[in-house]
């Protein structure tokens, strides 16, 4: 079926076309002129058959600005590299005022990055734009992998938008320790939930439409969970603050609360 969730590559359709249904709405709080050709039909097919897809809607623009906001705060800081770990179809090198001298490196599945290069292949980024096919579920390729990119740079901001979710308790502190154990490796996106808040109803609709990628990661404390590999909270935007800074209205039903968090070790 066109609106089925196959693989973890899908998803990234389905949450391009929720950006691309902002840009097109009467008050968008992001302009992604890219989106809509990046989820094509398939993106808007699964969007359509999202179980509260308005909550879901909320939660992934909310997120999509309180990641942008984080980049700049990274950038502030004078990183010389962004490294977007499963970026999927995220275009913020297309439409971020980013620093024309910044390194953006895109990692993710052979198959989405094709997709990605056919697409994108007429337009052109705000800064140095690379992308590398590889599989991050194996471990010693994904270590090496770390060290070459720790090698290109002296301050890095690492991006898992999206991915921490989909991972086991044991593979997120894997991917936690390899990517502390790399000095140049500063800062560090990622957004959580806390395990308590996805036992509800609408969670568990999700996660049927979900069944054949399902969220696995169930930790109450994610913080404490990950300052055990060495990070440290920098920045911690809660879903709620940052909709309101943006003005976006709560639905009538949410299914669970959203954390961000920015890392440094």
């Amino acid at each position: 079926m066109g609106n089925s969730i196959n693989h973890i590559s899908d998803t990234a359709l389905w949450i391009a076309a929720y950006r691309a249904k902002e840009t097109k709405s009467s008050h968008p709080v992001i302009n992604d002129h890219l989106a809509e050709k990046l989820a094509g039909e398939k993106g808007f097919e699964m969007v359509a058959t999202t179980p509260h897809t308005e909550s879901m809607a909320f939660a992934m623009i909310v997120r999509t600005c309180a990641i942008d906001r984080l980049v700049e705060v990274a950038v502030s800081k004078n990183i010389d590299t962004v490294i977007n770990l499963g970026a999927g179809l995220d275009t913020r090198p297309y439409r971020m005022n980013l620093p024309s001298d910044l390194i953006w490196i895109e990692v993710d599945f052979k198959n989405i990055i094709d997709y990605k290069n056919e697409i994108l292949k007429a337009e052109n980024p705000c800064c140095h734009l690379e992308r590398i096919s590889f599989d991050l579920s194996q471990d010693i390729e994904r270590k090496e992998l770390f060290k070459q990119l720790g090698n290109k740079t002296k301050s890095a901001l690492i991006i898992t938008e999206g991915v921490i979710g989909y991972l086991t308790n044991q593979q997120a502190v894997k991917l936690s320790e390899d990517l502390f154990s790399i000095p140049p490796f500063h800062y560090w996106i990622q957004d959580y939930s806390r395990g308590k808040l996805r036992k509800n109803r609408g969670t568990k609709a999700l996660q049927k439409k979900l069944q054949n990628v399902p969220l696995q990661f169930q930790v109450e404390e994610p913080l404490s969970f990950f300052s055990r590999q060495g990070w440290r909270i920098s920045e911690n935007l809660l879903i709620l603050d940052e909709a309101d800074r943006i003005g976006k209205k709560l639905p009538l039903f949410f299914p669970g609360i959203c954390y961000w968090l920015f890392s440094p070790n």
